[in-house]
């Protein structure tokens, strides 16, 4: 990655075949790289998986179910019913694919009253169950299952959005998990209801960041936002252990979905892994 103040490619002649330029601006600097026309050619790796639920202990379970908001939006599947059933003990953690690269970790419920992303995730994990993948999905579509079963924003009175970087809260213990599995990067969903809500991707200010928002801006229509530094934040404390994040908002009352939201939460997901060429 090549940074500019000025738009001038510093390429002479063509390029080979098969290659385009794809570029952006932002923030008053030019971006470009290299990629291949027509994406990525890799054959989808290994045999078709079944999705494996596994349990983060160190977060305090919670059942979940009891919040009718998000059971009246969910299918009932055998997927779903595992997921619910590990809920009970801890926040849940689904692999989707083989553990090969790219391993991406998409997480919802950080705030437990905003419901679409939670819903959307389940729904996402149950499309890909038994799809063959260009890498791994991990996903935790409940980051605090007590704060969402209580369809409340705060977890034992924390705001886990602001204590990211302390030892032993859910949004830490995420991190940590994350960096155990490797993860190349994550992206935190959220959704929204103060002035100005509207759907929108928010970037820290780091290249790797940006690029994933830009991509998700241009193909969800979300307003592309630059993240005001937080040490608290998810994003903050995992792009400090050099995991690239981004999150993602949708439009939203708190305590509330509807389909549009959540399918808007969706469509910023399944973006998100089309990025990582992941699907």
């Amino acid at each position: 990655m090549i940074i500019m103040d000025k738009i001038k490619l510093p390429i002479e002649g063509k390029l080979p075949n098969g290659w385009e330029i794809k570029y952006y601006t932002l923030m008053g600097k030019f971006y470009y790289w290299l990629r291949m026309l027509g994406g990525d050619k890799r054959a989808k790796t290994g045999e078709l998986q079944e999705a494996d639920v596994e349990i983060i202990e160190d977060i305090p379970g919670g059942l979940v179910l009891k919040n009718t908001e998000i059971r009246d939006h969910l299918s009932e599947t055998p997927l779903n019913s595992e997921i619910f059933e590990v809920t009970k003990n801890g926040a849940p953690l689904i692999k989707l694919g083989d553990g090969s690269k790219p391993r991406v970790m998409l997480t919802a419920g950080v705030h437990g009253n905003e419901l679409p992303p939670q819903i959307a995730a389940l729904n996402l994990v149950n499309d890909l169950n038994g799809k063959g993948l260009n890498g791994t999905v991990y996903v935790v579509p409940f980051t605090a299952p007590q704060a969402s079963a209580q369809n409340s924003k705060l977890h034992e009175n924390d705001n886990l959005n602001l204590v990211a970087d302390v030892p032993g809260t859910p949004t830490n213990t995420i991190i940590n998990v994350a960096q155990g599995l490797k993860i190349n990067a994550l992206a935190d969903f959220h959704a929204t209801s103060t002035h100005p809500a509207e759907n929108s991707v928010i970037y820290f200010l780091d290249i790797r960041s940006s690029k994933m928002a830009v991509y998700i801006n241009k193909k969800t229509n979300s307003r592309l936002l630059a993240h005001i530094y937080n040490q608290g934040t998810l994003i903050t404390a995992a792009s400090n252990q050099d995991i690239p994040t981004i999150l993602c908002e949708v439009e939203s009352p708190d305590g509330l979905a509807t389909e549009s939201s959540i399918q808007d939460a969706y469509h910023q997901m399944k973006t998100f892994l089309e990025f990582h060429r992941v699907i």
